[in-house]
């Protein structure tokens, strides 16, 4: 491409596939479907990225998108959004598909992120926030938000392994105390600050915890996600939170925001994901990957309770999906045969063709 002029018209985006662990492999993996290529055997595909960050910019006849938007800022993003985002394509959208579980993770609000990426920019690559919306292809199950302290309480009593570890003094103040933030800050904190000085009791709870689900006729399906799971990380501290965080599940269409310092982990399923440009996660669990446990304790918002469901699964022909971030809007549009749509915006929109075929033209 001649970077003397860039023309406002529809581009055909080519787009970076993440092969992290976690994606899905073999014939039936939903990237290599979507974006018709042959599947590699044993290669896992868990994201695709569409947009501009640095690390796997989309590019247009070989040239980054990242690039394009520095030297063309208004063509591109149009006056109004460049002049807000500093001259930067405020979102990033992916295809997320998930063959196992990702990690327990959060991410920092924009102050956060601005200290983290000063301080460790190896593993907090950017200085921008990441809230981000997960809508369902085909299904998601995913672990999100703490649940409600009556539930975590009930946890306890059910699985004592886990209030042994935590310390009866903490959760004892989880069940008197009237502040609900402070004192599930302060259970959450004797959890992940014991994981780091006494692995021993962390291996002798996890291993009695596992005895006592064993031992079970008729399981949950979080204790059948536990032992699962137990296998791969034996040891790991995120299985706890197996039993402390809400089990979801989502329909074709329904879709979970997830703000800033909100605790969560994908298990399983396709899922559309829309964000904040950035690349920012702390995690705490459920992975081989950095953990950073001092700051996700200090960076949780500590709300409780089961999430807002976003979307339906009605056969509507389009559902707007509202956040309340200035980064981003996604909707989902459904169009019949022969159907012409006219979009007017003065701005940059990404259109990500799920099934069937359409035709751009730009006048």
């Amino acid at each position: 491409m001649i970077n003397k002029t860039f023309k406002p018209k529809p581009y055909v985006l080519e787009n970076e596939i993440q092969n992290y662990e976690w994606g899905q492999k073999g014939k039936d993996a939903f990237i290599p479907k979507l974006v018709n290529i042959e599947p590699e055997k044993d290669k896992p595909y868990a994201e695709l990225w569409i947009g501009a960050h640095p690390k796997a910019p989309s590019r247009i006849n070989g040239t980054g998108l990242d690039e394009l938007i520095i030297e063309f800022p208004v063509e591109i993003l149009g006056k109004n959004v460049a002049s807000k985002f500093g001259n930067k394509l405020p979102y990033l959208l992916k295809v997320l598909s998930a063959g196992e579980a990702l990690s327990i993770q959060a991410h920092p609000n924009k102050q956060q992120a601005v200290l983290l990426h000063k301080k460790d920019p190896q593993n907090y690559p950017d200085d921008n926030h990441k809230p981000e919306i997960a809508i369902a292809l085909d299904s998601l199950t995913a672990l999100v938000g703490f649940r409600k302290i009556d539930e975590i309480i009930n946890v306890m009593i059910k699985y004592p392994e886990i209030a042994d570890f935590a310390g009866n003094e903490n959760v004892e103040f989880l069940k008197t105390s009237k502040d609900e933030k402070k004192s599930l800050k302060l259970f959450n904190s004797a959890i992940l600050n014991r994981n780091e000085t006494d692995k021993d009791a962390l291996n002798f709870c996890l291993k009695n915890l596992q005895k006592r689900i064993e031992y079970k006729s008729d399981k949950t399906e979080e204790e059948k996600l536990f032992l699962e799971l137990r296998e791969k990380y034996s040891d790991d501290i995120g299985l706890f939170y197996i039993f402390l965080l809400n089990l979801i599940h989502l329909n074709p269409g329904q879709a979970v925001f997830l703000n800033a310092g909100i605790p969560h982990a994908y298990l399983k399923g396709n899922i559309i994901e829309c964000m904040a440009n950035s690349d920012n996660v702390v995690r705490v669990g459920l992975t081989p990957k950095f953990k950073d446990i001092p700051t996700l304790i200090e960076m949780l918002t500590y709300e409780n309770g089961m999430v807002k469901i976003l979307g339906d699964t009605s056969d509507k022909n389009k559902t707007i999906y509202t956040v309340p971030i200035p980064e981003f809007q996604i909707a989902k549009e459904k169009m019949e045969v022969g159907e012409v749509i006219s979009i007017k915006n003065n701005r940059l929109e990404i259109i990500l063709l799920i099934e069937g075929e359409i035709e751009i033209n730009y006048t």
